[in-house]
């Protein structure tokens, strides 16, 4: 067993003895559930990911929180932009439908 092997599992058995000895501490967190979650990981570019801590800081909210809004506004955005697409082409459907109808009314012989 080489020195660094040996270094890694004592730093691991210190770990986990303390993940041990602290297992009732409170944590300055909360975890919140609203309901059912996914983890979806996103690849940016590094000057990007320091972009939006800098936002996030300056917003005083953490930089997950901030993306997390930003691509659910853009979700909810596409689905309007959907919505309204589906409703024209509705209405326009129906227009060509009675405009056919009043042809086919007028026709010579109808």
């Amino acid at each position: 067993m080489t020195q660094e092997h040996r270094e890694l599992l004592e730093s691991l058995a210190a770990e986990a003895e303390h993940a041990e000895s602290t297992r009732e501490a409170d944590l300055p967190f909360q975890r919140r559930s609203s309901g059912p979650h996914l983890v979806y990981g996103l690849r940016l570019p590094a000057e990007r990911i320091a972009q939006l801590r800098e936002l996030a800081l300056a917003r005083g909210v953490e930089p997950s929180v901030l993306a997390r809004g930003w691509v659910l506004d853009q979700l909810d955005s596409a689905q309007r932009e959907r919505d309204e697409d589906r409703e024209r082409w509705e209405r326009d459907v129906r227009a060509t439908t009675d405009r056919l109808r009043r042809l086919l009314d007028e026709r010579p012989g109808a």
